[in-house]
């Protein structure tokens, strides 16, 4: 996919976010309609913009925290969305539906039972549907404070105590492609993203951050065409890595 500064800009501060909303946009333009499951939805911030554009597209949420199901519905009070409250491991039992797109942004890293979450994700695929999920290495490899690498190390005992909410273990990228395999899901495509320039988008003037985030995502994916073969040791320059899966067979 294509991308320069004029396009329109969907989500900020997040290269990877930016590409698979561009990613299903063009989907959207495609086909007249689309039903898209978010899980691990937060405030679905992340999806407001689309929505505004394309207000016949329909939105499910699934998402643990009660105060981000409240601030999602907020956000998306004017579309055609439902949020869930509830953990995604079963998602399938709780929406009894197959969507065009499921998407899992940032959530990964949080997961504590990942099998289960990724044979979630393939229940609730339609036949020709697609998963597009990033997880981030920043915790791990760029911890912010004293409270960060804390959580690093205490969450994965607190976790199997039932206290999940703040559970955070880097992935490693043999491991997800094992249980992609295992979950009877393929990757279509692959791609390294959110370099330093995501702290760089920090300092960046509001009135150009719009531009700002078409010439990064066009760098990274610049960098994505090198031939670079990707392996964890590179998480401290790219951050995000970005997966579009489908059903196998």
């Amino acid at each position: 996919m294509k991308t320069n500064s004029t396009d329109t800009v969907l989500t900020t501060g997040n290269a990877a976010k930016l590409y698979c909303l561009k990613w299903i946009e063009q989907r959207i333009q495609n086909e007249n309609a689309l039903t898209i499951l978010d899980l691990g939805c937060g405030t679905a911030q992340n999806f407001a913009r689309l929505l505004d554009c394309h207000p016949h597209v329909k939105y499910v949420g699934i998402e643990p925290s009660k105060n981000a199901c409240e601030a999602a519905r907020r956000n998306l009070a004017s579309h055609d969305a439902v949020i869930i409250q509830a953990y995604a491991y079963d998602a399938f039992q709780l929406v009894h539906d197959h969507f065009d797109v499921v998407v899992s942004f940032s959530v990964l890293e949080h997961v504590l039972q990942r099998q289960r979450y990724l044979n979630s994700v393939r229940d609730c695929l339609k036949a020709e549907g697609h998963c597009l999920i990033n997880y981030d290495a920043g915790h791990f490899v760029a911890p912010q404070g004293i409270k960060e690498r804390l959580k690093n190390w205490i969450a994965p005992f607190l976790a199997h105590l039932r206290m999940e909410a703040y559970y955070q273990r880097f992935v490693r990228e043999d491991e997800f492609l094992a249980m992609v395999k295992r979950a009877d899901l393929e990757v279509v495509e692959s791609k390294f993203l959110n370099t330093r320039l995501k702290g760089v988008h920090k300092q960046i003037p509001p009135q150009y951050q719009d531009e700002h985030m078409g010439r990064w995502l066009g760098y990274e994916l610049w960098l994505n065409e090198l031939g670079i073969t990707y392996r964890d040791g590179f998480a401290h320059t790219w951050m995000t890595r970005n997966f579009i899966l489908r059903r196998r067979g």
